[in-house]
């Protein structure tokens, strides 16, 4: 079965997505002198690496016609068929230091095997470290005749003003309705498949102006229900791709003030393996429209929120798209905005749950015999060491409280007492929670063979991780965790609370 976005993929200049930028590297290719170095920036999705192929092979093409490469020239066919050793494609997320820079200008330096040119197609070169940058910059000040330099970046805010001014700059963007509409025709014409123009309308709609998302998503749309597609079919498909949760109905549940009612479904969308970048996309549309709405801008019903509200949600929004660069928790800024959104009135509602279930705790404390603890042998490097043990012992139980683990740094220990430091509040409002720091200490029991308490301090900035060793395998961190059936049932019970 064929993949929409590699079957058609664009092949020629005049095939890009995006007409304007078609029209600029085409006046590049005619001109006298092609430029040695350029820059196409723009979001995921919009075609840049499509086109900076095309670009790599209409520059060695033979027999170029109007910028277009011929495709049958022998340059063409060995680029095609991915055969071209001159093509160099580095992704500079996985290869971003100084080594991997010079690494490149070495083969920069020596003469193309067949080809007229080498090209270097650097994919994310904004994650390049500072002295990688330096590196390139000697590079592309004064580049060897034989090469030519096409550097992708999806933050091009990230790259050096030095470097930034010897490229020229091809900004992509993300397609309007029309161009998306021309993008899926292709795949609907080439495929004969049966679809009305309101289901496309529909889909478009949902698209969050990727072009590659766009066919992606059609065409797991295409494997779930064939050839024949109508819009009742489309919309279940989208509800449930969505984790059945949708713009209406967060509207209606921020709108209810229910913080614990909003994460739990936000939590099971992250079990279900929800795009939560596209759904917050489709979130700021949506509460876009809303304040349009205010001025008489668009159709549609107006919001339960005010206008001062309104502004807020898309502002909180905003700051997610910038935190989701910046967490492995995909669901975390979601989930930051509702908690900043609602406010206090909100976490009344969990703080009351929260005392509730402390209460139960400690009531049960009561009936428990006093325990002298022998923390012999334990110090804080020992725990450092022993991290990673604490992680897989955690993990199978809740991987949430794991991944906020694994984020944390222990830094202090006296008597029985631990002390994490952890750099969003978030992070420790959820460690501290009855259910979750009981399960946190009974990971540090099984791995140390000491019952510990623990404390979570806010850093005031974020560090280099912890370097973790695992010196236990998993599966006898597991045997040790079902040891004890009473202990193990208790952190079953509260896994199950958490995740339903």
């Amino acid at each position: 079965m064929s993949v929409f976005h590699l079957k058609y993929r664009p092949s020629k200049i005049s095939e890009l997505d995006l007409v304007d930028v078609a029209e600029k590297l085409k006046g590049f290719l005619e001109a006298k002198d092609i430029p040695q170095s350029f820059l196409f920036s723009g979001p995921k999705g919009a075609g840049k690496t499509s086109a900076a192929r095309i670009l790599a092979r209409a520059i060695n093409c033979d027999d170029r016609l109007n910028g277009e490469p011929c495709d049958k020239c022998d340059n063409c066919k060995e680029i095609l068929e991915g055969r071209a050793m001159d093509i160099i494609e580095m992704d500079a997320a996985s290869n971003r230091g100084i080594e991997d820079v010079r690494s490149l200008k070495e083969k920069a330096y020596l003469m193309p095997s067949k080809l007229k040119y080498k090209v270097f197609i650097i994919d994310e070169v904004h994650m390049l470290t500072k002295d990688a940058f330096n590196a390139l910059l000697k590079l592309i000040e004064e580049p060897p005749k034989h090469t030519i330099f096409i550097l992708c970046t999806t933050d091009a805010e990230k790259i050096p003003d030095t470097v930034m001014s010897r490229l020229v700059r091809v900004d992509f963007r993300r397609g309007g309705k029309k161009e998306l509409r021309n993008s899926l025709q292709k795949i609907i014409s080439g495929e004969k498949i049966d679809i009305g123009e309101e289901t496309i309308d529909f889909i478009l709609d949902r698209s969050d102006g990727s072009f590659r998302n766009l066919q992606k998503h059609f065409n797991e749309m295409f494997l779930a229900l064939g050839k024949k597609i109508s819009l009742d079919e489309a919309r279940d498909f989208y509800l449930a791709k969505s984790g059945g949760y949708n713009e209406i109905d967060f509207e209606k549940d921020l709108g209810e003030k229910d913080v614990k009612k909003i994460l739990e479904k936000l939590e099971k969308m992250a079990t279900d393996g929800v795009d939560f970048s596209s759904f917050r996309e489709k979130l700021l549309e949506y509460f876009s429209d809303k304040i349009l709405l205010n001025f008489g801008v668009g159709e549609g019903e107006k919001s339960v929120f005010s206008l001062t509200e309104l502004e807020k949600i898309v502002d909180l929004l905003i700051r997610a798209a910038k935190q989701e660069k910046e967490v492995e928790i995909d669901q975390l800024p979601l989930e930051l905005v509702v908690i900043d959104f609602i406010g206090e009135e909100g976490k009344k509602k969990v703080e009351k749950v929260k005392e509730e279930t402390e209460e139960k705790i400690k009531e049960e404390i009561k009936c428990e015999e006093p325990v002298t603890v022998d923390v012999t042998g334990i110090n804080l490097e020992k725990i450092e060491q022993s991290w990673g043990n604490i992680l897989l012992a955690i993990k199978p139980f809740n991987h949430s409280v794991e991944a906020f683990l694994r984020a944390a740094r222990p830094i202090g220990f006296k008597g029985r007492n631990l002390t994490l430091e952890v750099f969003y509040p978030f992070h420790k409002d959820r460690l501290e929670e009855p259910k979750n720091r009981k399960l946190v200490e009974e990971g540090l029991l099984k791995v140390l063979g000491v019952e510990l308490v623990f404390d979570c301090v806010l850093g005031k900035s974020k560090k280099e991780p912890l370097v973790i060793k695992n010196d236990t395998p998993v599966e006898n961190i597991s045997e040790q965790l079902v040891e004890n059936k009473k202990e193990s049932q208790d952190l079953y019970d509260v896994a199950k609370d958490i995740f339903g």
